[in-house]
């Protein structure tokens, strides 16, 4: 760990991260980017006990296995490896959650119509390209971000965390086995089942690749009217919920009501058909949730936090994408 006076360095930090090799490269390489303080650390205690003491600190390096690209067809799921690609997965979160869905963009990503938070730096993302896609510039047609605990730790924690309490679940796992999935959205042309089949599939490389454990993240009913959805909160409590010791709650303690299970017999197996595509995938693969919800004014949504125990999957789908 080096360390050096920061009235020679501000108001930057030397950061040293993991650059990704390219497809044809079988060497790590590294490169040094330089970051603002404000943008690294945020306001707060972090920066002042920094300046206070006048001393920063190199971020050790966090090392990337290599992810190998995968083609179906016309298809190729790979991990983002140029700025160009990051903007153009933005590019797409935008007009899902934006322009589709309706959340409210700062002026600053209104302006540039990209989905952008401070945690893409250093966050895997996911693609799917269509090679084949005449007439667009962006092929992407498909993200998802994947945020490895070792990583998260060392550059600012999870997107989950800003709500909800994950402390079950980061004491109960080493940092390196767990893994956060967010920002999953498909161009509304490709929603057919096959390109987050596509994403699944790469995912289940990745969970084998760093030997993932336990993977969390939100996943959202659409709007903000709770009353909307009573129905569907019940179910999921009574049948999904998850164990004590790896409860999570809702930072703002939105607690939905508990309807005893005999009150749902088998015509409420349309209840769940009725669920939002993303949860229902997650459910079937063996995930619990949260016993409270967290609802997200800007996104335009009402979040529950989903926990798949790896070692919990079901023998199905370990059998379609882990096998």
């Amino acid at each position: 760990m080096y360390c050096f006076a920061a009235s020679k360095i501000l108001p930057y930090l030397l950061i040293a991260t993991p650059f990704r090799p390219d497809a044809t490269s079988h060497k790590t390489k590294t490169k040094t980017t330089i970051f603002r303080v404000f943008n690294t650390f945020g306001p707060g205690e972090n920066l002042n006990f920094l300046l206070k003491n006048k001393i920063f600190q190199i971020k050790p390096l966090i090392k990337n296995k290599i992810f190998p690209k995968i083609e179906f067809g016309d298809f190729i799921i790979k991990l983002v490896d140029t700025k160009s690609e990051l903007k153009k997965a933005q590019a797409l979160r935008y007009s899902v959650f934006y322009k589709e869905k309706k959340a409210r963009p700062t002026f600053p990503k209104k302006m540039m119509r990209l989905d952008y938070d401070k945690i893409d730096k250093f966050a895997d993302h996911l693609i799917v390209i269509d090679k084949k896609r005449k007439g667009i510039k962006n092929k992407i047609v498909g993200t998802y971000r994947l945020i490895r605990g070792d990583v998260a730790s060392h550059f600012g924690g999870f997107y989950t965390s800003s709500e909800f309490d994950l402390t079950n679940i980061l004491n109960s796992y080493n940092h390196p086995q767990i893994l956060e999935l967010g920002r999953s959205c498909v161009h509304k042309d490709y929603r057919n089942g096959t390109t987050m089949n596509f994403l699944w599939k790469a995912i289940a490389e990745y969970i084998k690749l760093y030997d993932i454990n336990i993977l969390f993240g939100c996943a959202s009913f659409p709007g903000t009217d709770v009353q909307k959805f009573s129905r569907e909160f019940s179910y999921l409590r009574s049948n999904f919920s998850l164990p004590d010791e790896m409860s999570v709650k809702s930072l703002d303690n939105n607690n939905y009501p508990v309807l005893n299970k005999n009150h749902f017999n088998e015509s409420d197996l349309r209840t769940f058909a009725k669920l939002p595509p993303l949860i229902k995938g997650y459910l079937r693969v063996g995930g619990r949730i949260s016993d409270s919800f967290f609802v997200d004014y800007d996104f335009n949504t009402i979040d529950l936090c989903v926990v798949v125990q790896t070692e919990n999957i079901d023998e199905k789908y370990k059998n379609k994408f882990l096998n």
